[in-house]
């Protein structure tokens, strides 16, 4: 099996990230008996398992840089991706091979059995780790947590980023029905980490672990700005190339985390690690002249978040690139990040989900936010806003990783940036 027949073997699965309609599984019964064809490559793993519903791929990415900078061999696993789908799976920071890829989704394709798409990386991500002998595994919980394939690991730290609206359809519509779900993941006899959470999060996350949890706060923002995040923890100051206060949590959640694993917290080693750092689609500043900003952000919480980095860091209204899922509180993100936005250009993702301009539109009038002209095509609603824009403004796409990725992958994109990429001390994650 080649690349190209990997990917099309993968498109023939069952992928619940590209529908709303398909239905949640009930156990993890199934997943654990393929894996059980397979050797169970799960089981005996180093592993940090992170869910939450903001901040989760933030929080591993740093883990694993700052695990690589102490010495030790990772293993990487995400989701979603943004250009390809080898960045979901990573050996020391780095994507692996198209040959490789096709190797592994080709040992399992022969197994004659088949899982869903992201059951099927998972399996894949398992049994390259257990082979690679990685020192430490870190994974990303897809959705939820209880439910969720990875939750299949013995993992040795778990990890809870802030708790708060998200994929009511499946975790649930009240905060403590999605908060059960997400505290499926923590072991009331492992190392169990959290974020500061809403009171009734925080109790649910003490019941499931019968008070064996500690809650994050001993830490303090310094200062944000286009080069990156300033805190103090441990009595210590960091910086890490990641932009905005929320990164200063997460880096202070991965810290404890690591800490509790038994990896030492080397001062130099950290801050060398976490100044050149950043991820593509988190706050990701691709030139200036105008600015052009890409973040992931995709429900309420992220919102308001990416509102207050922009805040912090711009100090002005946004021209805003937006589309997102049509299973997405779109009124919601809408209310969240006005207050920052000059004039919206709705658009839509590559997938059979996408919310259409026209939805949008309509949504943004009803807050108040300002219309540029629909366009189907993503591309053409950036040239639009690079079109309007002075020199001074700052472009924002976001509202959804898919439309990140349909931007990145344009060559419109490259003949854009040319020679006026942003020129930063910090550079991309290994392999991205």
């Amino acid at each position: 099996m080649d690349f190209p027949q990997a990917e099309e073997y993968l498109n023939s699965l069952i992928n619940r990230e590209k529908s709303t309609r398909l239905k949640y599984p009930d156990s993890l019964i199934r997943f654990r008996e393929y894996l059980k064809e397979i050797d169970s490559p799960q089981e005996g793993l180093n592993a940090f398992h992170v869910a939450g519903t903001k901040g989760k791929g933030s929080t591993v990415h740093i883990i694993e840089v700052f695990c690589r900078a102490s010495g030790y061999s990772t293993g990487l696993y995400t989701s979603p991706h943004v250009s390809s789908v080898r960045e979901r799976i990573r050996i020391n920071g780095e994507l692996i091979s198209r040959e490789l890829f096709a190797s592994l989704i080709g040992e399992l394709a022969s197994t004659g059995r088949k899982v869903s798409y992201f059951e099927t990386l998972t399996a894949a991500a398992f049994l390259l780790f257990k082979r690679e002998k990685v020192d430490y595994s870190i994974f990303e919980v897809g959705l939820g947590g209880r439910l969720d394939a990875t939750n299949v690991i013995d993992s040795t730290v778990s990890i809870i980023t802030p708790i708060s609206f998200d994929h009511t359809k499946t975790l649930g519509n009240t905060i403590e029905e999605i908060a059960g779900e997400k505290a499926g993941i923590l072991k009331e006899d492992g190392i169990n980490i959290s974020a500061p959470q809403l009171p009734a999060v925080e109790n649910i996350l003490k019941e499931k672990t019968n008070g064996n949890i500690q809650f994050v706060t001993d830490y303090e923002v310094l200062s944000v700005t286009q080069e990156g995040t300033s805190f103090l923890f441990d009595n210590n100051e960091f910086h890490i190339g990641l932009i905005g206060e929320h990164q200063a949590l997460n880096a202070s959640v991965a810290l404890t985390a690591c800490k509790k694993m038994g990896i030492p917290l080397d001062f130099e080693k950290i801050n060398r690690a976490f100044s050149r750092f950043n991820i593509p689609g988190r706050f990701q500043i691709l030139k200036e002249d105008p600015y052009i900003v890409l973040d992931g952000a995709h429900n309420v919480a992220s919102m308001n978040v990416l509102k207050e980095a922009i805040s912090k860091v711009f100090k002005k209204k946004v021209l805003l690139v937006f589309s997102c899922r049509s299973d997405k509180d779109l009124s919601g993100m809408l209310g969240e990040i006005k207050s920052v936005v000059k004039r919206i250009y709705p658009t839509t993702i590559s997938s059979p989900i996408s919310i259409t301009p026209e939805v949008i539109k309509d949504a943004s009038v009803k807050k108040g936010i300002k219309i540029s002209s629909l366009e189907e095509n993503s591309i053409k609603a950036l040239q639009k806003a690079i079109s309007d824009a002075s020199t001074y403004d700052v472009i924002v796409v976001t509202g959804s990783f898919y439309l990140l990725g349909d931007i990145l992958q344009s060559p419109f994109l490259n003949a854009t940036l040319g020679g006026r990429q942003k020129r930063s001390p910090r550079s991309k994650v290994q392999g991205q």
